[in-house]
């Protein structure tokens, strides 16, 4: 893996592939959101989704966690002051102003909205946001960078085996609190903590990742896991997890040996990295996009056809990207707008 030695212990602001990977990632967001809004087919067994949801939302928070960490930063009370200051509205603000909008055109009550743990699908913001005031609670409270790491760990194991989407107290109350800060979707915490800790550690995980055995044994793992699922034990905990760690190894592990494909100096790269750029505004606008009333199209569902039915969602899936971006675009325009509705500084349009 000689392309990789160019890649120095102190990084640069952007790594290329790491926003062609953030890129790819938000596109498996989309594609599941069609196969699933469209079709029905997601969760049925008869799609190629089914394979692909154990890395996907892993993968989102992977990335953001990644570049969550900036080596150097204490995390005392003047640099989180800031840290929520900026956040907030990218966050929650922005992102409630399209989950509100969304709510109207689809005639859903602002309640049922926000008891949804899935709030419509605008969860992810949200979640986002609870796991930094928890990544930055434990960052304040324990100071060493060591004792911290294995809190976050064991905040995100514990968190991983306790929420999912079953979870109930047993009180009203309690789980109405639950579905409002979606607490079922904290699972994914483990994932933001893993995307700091390899970026804290840069050059030990590329060291691991350039071992031969390595990306054989999570290639194989996650394929026969996932081809013998009926005899497995698939749901158990500990196999979840590690086939989401394992399809997170083999994601990231093609992406950074495929750097130069995904570089700046290729047409691919760049559209990647730009589309990795621009990932919550694709969130945040791509619902409005997916077709509606669809129910009646049941050929992939009565006919079962996983590959037919993966180019035909792509396709509408590229689509919908695409016009999402145009839409970004011309909200862009203004600063104004760019600011409040994507987060972005007034006079520099192209921040998040």
């Amino acid at each position: 893996m000689k392309e990789n030695s160019n890649i120095s212990t102190v990084m640069p602001n952007r790594i290329g592939y790491i926003d062609a990977l953030r890129g790819f990632t938000m596109f498996l967001v989309v594609l599941e959101h069609v196969a699933s809004m469209c079709w029905g087919v997601v969760g049925k067994g008869i799609s190629v989704h089914d394979y692909l949801f154990q890395v996907r939302m892993p993968l989102f928070f992977f990335i953001s966690g990644f570049v969550l960490f900036k080596d150097g930063v204490v995390w005392n009370t003047r640099h989180i002051i800031r840290f929520f200051k900026k956040k907030i509205p990218v966050q929650l603000i922005s992102p409630f102003l399209f989950f509100a909008a969304f709510l109207f055109v689809s005639n859903i009550p602002l309640y049922d909205g926000l008891m949804d743990k899935h709030k419509a699908g605008y969860w992810f913001t949200l979640v986002l946001l609870e796991f930094f005031v928890i990544y930055a609670a434990i960052k304040w409270c324990v100071r060493d960078r060591k004792w911290a790491s294995v809190i976050l760990v064991a905040t995100g194991l514990t968190l991983y085996y306790f929420c999912w989407p079953q979870l109930s107290s047993g009180n009203q109350t309690v789980d109405n609190a639950f579905s409002l800060l979606s607490v079922q979707q904290w699972r994914f915490f483990i994932f933001l903590v893993l995307g700091t800790l390899t970026r804290e550690h840069f050059d030990t995980v590329q060291r691991w990742l350039d071992n031969k055995w390595l990306l054989p044994v999570c290639i194989v793992f996650y394929l026969m896991v996932n081809a013998f699922g009926d005899v497995l034990p698939v749901k158990a905990v500990p196999v979840r997890l590690m086939l989401s760690i394992t399809g997170l190894v083999v994601v990231f592990s093609f992406f950074r040996i495929h750097q130069s494909t995904f570089s700046r100096e290729t047409r691919l790269g760049r559209t990647m990295q730009y589309v990795g750029r621009r990932t919550l505004d694709i969130y945040l606008i791509h619902y409005f996009l997916i077709p509606k009333g669809l129910s009646y199209f049941t050929l992939f569902t009565d006919h079962p056809m996983p590959i037919i039915e993966a180019f035909t969602s792509s396709v509408i899936a590229i689509i919908i990207i695409a016009i999402s971006l145009l839409i970004s675009n011309v909200i862009r325009l203004s600063p104004w707008l760019a600011h409040w509705l994507f987060g972005a500084k007034i006079g520099r349009q192209g921040l998040n």
